[in-house]
C-alpha cells in the first residue's frame, strides 16, 4: 500500500510539489505545464501508464475491480487536464488563442 494512503493526514493533503510563487498563482504552473506538453501527449503519455498497469505482471491491479478504478481515475485525470487547458485559453489574450495547446 501506498505510504500516501497507509498516513491520511495533512502533510499528504497539502502541498507538496509547489514553490511559493506557485501557490500565490496556480495558473503559472498550468501555463508551464501547457508550454512543456501538450494536450494529446499527455493522453499518450496516460494510456501508455495505464495500459502498462493493465496488461503487465502487477499485484497492484490484480483485481477486475482495480483495473476498472485506474481506468476511472485515468478519466478523471484527462478530464482535469482538458478543463485546465480550457481556463489556460480563456486567460490568454485573443491574439494567442489560436496557438494549440
Amino acid at each position: 500500500m501506498s505510504p500516501f494512503l497507509k498516513k491520511k493526514n495533512e502533510l499528504f493533503d497539502g502541498i507538496l510539489q509547489l514553490k511559493e510563487d506557485e501557490i500565490q498563482d496556480p495558473m503559472k504552473v498550468l501555463e508551464q505545464f501547457f508550454n512543456d506538453y501538450r494536450l494529446h501527449e499527455w493522453r499518450d503519455m496516460l494510456r501508455t501508464m495505464v495500459e502498462t498497469c493493465m496488461t503487465t505482471e502487477n499485484t497492484e491491479f490484480s483485481e477486475p475491480s482495480e483495473r476498472a478504478d485506474l481506468l476511472h481515475r485515468k478519466n478523471d485525470l484527462e478530464r482535469l487536464l482538458e478543463a485546465n487547458s480550457l481556463l489556460l485559453q480563456q486567460r490568454r489574450p485573443a491574439d494567442n488563442k489560436s496557438t494549440p495547446l
